[in-house]
This record gives C-alpha cells, structure tokens and sequence, in this order.
C-alpha cells in the first residue's frame, strides 16, 4: 500500500540522498511495440533509486535517444505550492474528523510514533485524509533510506529529455492523481496508516528486493511481490493500477494511428502481470516485444 501511494507522490517531491560508491550496473526491462511509421517503447520506472544504480546506458539509452517524445505518468510540478488548492480540495477531511477519531488508542499512539521517527510533526496532518499522510510519510522515508527521487527514473528522464528538446507529455493531471487517491475507501487507506506504524522495516525491505529485481531486468519478480502486497487492498489496487492501466493502453493504441517514436515510462509496476499496459494491448491486437540488449 505505502509503495504504490509512494509511487504517485514521487513527482511531486524531491530531496536530496547521501552520496554512494561506484555506480552498480542495473538493466531493466525494456518492451517495444511498433508499425511502420510509429513506435512506443514501454519502460518500467522506479520513482525512488539508490543514486549508485547506473541504469541509463544501453538499449534504454538507445531507445530514449531515438524518441522524439517523453510520455509520463505526471509531468513535473514545478511549484509544489501550485498544489495548495488541490490539496484543500481533496487531502482535507469533508466530515472534519482528525486521524485521532479515524484510529484506535493504540493504532494512534503507533501511528504517531512513527510519524515522529520520520521528523513529521503529527498535529498538522491530523485533519488530513490518510492517503495523504501515507504518501508525504512515504517520501520521507525513502528518502530517509538512501531512495532519491532525484535519482529516480522519471527525473532524470526528464532531465535528458529537456536538454535533448524532447516533447514532454503526461497521461494523467495532479488533479486526476489526487482525486484517484482520495477515491480509494478508506479502509484500505487506513491499512496504508497501520503499515507506517507498525511496518515500515518490512516495508523498506520488500522495496528493495522490488529495486534489485527491476535493475536485473525481472519484471515478473517484482510483479509477484507487488501483487502479493496488494491482495490486502483489492479496490485500490483496481483504481490505482488496472484501470489505469487500461486507459493507458486505450491511450497507446491510438497514438500508433501517428508516426513518431515515443519514450512511455511508467511505474514498474504498470507493465507486470495479467491486466498489465503490454497486456492490455496485446488484448487490442498488437504485438509488444521484449527489446533484448
């Protein structure tokens, strides 16, 4: 829950890591879907990486180069303060009920704590919807834990797209995320506020086995621990991920009625498994390759 929160939130935050050693060699999936005048790269990004991980370099390089366009989830926000009336509208509780009503006692006390630990101050994010809390929580700590998103995928793609001239463009609005979020019961919303509290170790741990698996090139692998993360949230996994995913791919199948060459990166997790975008396209009837390099 609190990975694929992160996820989502990763563009809207950047903080600096601590410095590592030698880059380590990481080469993830890459898939390519095409006809004769179009053709659509799909790369499966983290939003937060170790700054040691050297990923840009071969058949992603080559790809990236060869795009004329940069296809995002989100495309940056270059003044988080921009976000404000956004987050009145949306990360705000309607009912005027505090984190403190919505838990028990004890899940309280543990959900404060770990705010604590994080250096969040608990009192001004309890008016706030859970989701919310999770994901500014969830940048903390991985931020915290040596995952940069300034080392993660989509800023620098972004980066080399900007200096390159690329176009730049998004599926998806901060408004359209904030409101997918704010959309998901709070239930399983909460479920994201007791793993905070109780486990954020477990949780690291599993986003880097999900890390190292991506930089092998195993999107099966870390389909698999995703999936298995997110049976206990069903319904945000259905509005978060498989629809999405969907209109993606309904999004892709009629970019190809354009020429062009498009760079599409996305959360690893969106090109994994049944109901994945090369799954949803396949179903429409075209052919997506695994690119060897």
């Amino acid at each position: 829950m609190i990975r694929r929160l992160a996820a989502l939130a990763a563009a809207l935050a950047l903080a600096a890591a601590p410095a590592l050693a030698a880059p380590r060699d990481a080469d993830p999936a890459l898939w390519v879907v095409r006809d004769a005048d179009t053709t659509i790269y799909l790369f499966g990004t983290v939003h937060f990486l170790p700054a040691d991980l050297a990923w840009f370099d071969d058949g992603v390089a080559d790809a990236f180069n060869a795009s004329d366009e940069l296809r995002m989830e989100l495309l940056p926000v270059e003044d988080p303060a921009s976000l404000g009336p956004l987050i009145l509208k949306l990360a705000v509780d309607p009912k005027g009920r505090t984190m403190s009503q919505r838990l028990s006692p004890e899940d309280h006390a543990a959900y404060v704590r770990a705010l604590t630990e994080l250096g969040l101050p608990a009192a001004p994010l309890e008016p706030l919807e859970p989701w919310f809390i999770v994901v500014q929580a969830s940048v903390v700590q991985y931020t915290k834990a040596g995952m940069d998103p300034k080392s993660g995928a989509e800023e620098v793609l972004t980066q080399a797209a900007r200096k390159a001239g690329k176009t730049l463009t998004a599926f998806e609005t901060p408004e359209q995320q904030f409101t997918m979020l704010d959309s998901t019961p709070e239930a399983e919303q909460l479920a994201g506020i007791r793993d905070l509290a109780y486990n954020r170790e477990e949780g690291l741990a599993l986003m880097s086995k999900m890390i190292d698996h991506w930089a092998r090139g195993e999107p099966e692998e870390t389909g698999r621990l995703m999936n298995a993360e997110m049976k206990a949230t069903p319904e945000t996994a259905r509005i978060l991920l498989t629809d999405r995913n969907a209109r993606w791919a309904a999004d892709l199948k009629a970019r190809m009625d354009r020429p062009g060459v498009v760079f599409v990166a996305v959360g690893a997790g969106h090109l994994t498994g049944k109901g994945s975008v090369q799954d949803q396209l396949t179903r429409a009837g075209l052919q997506v390759e695994r690119v060897a390099y």
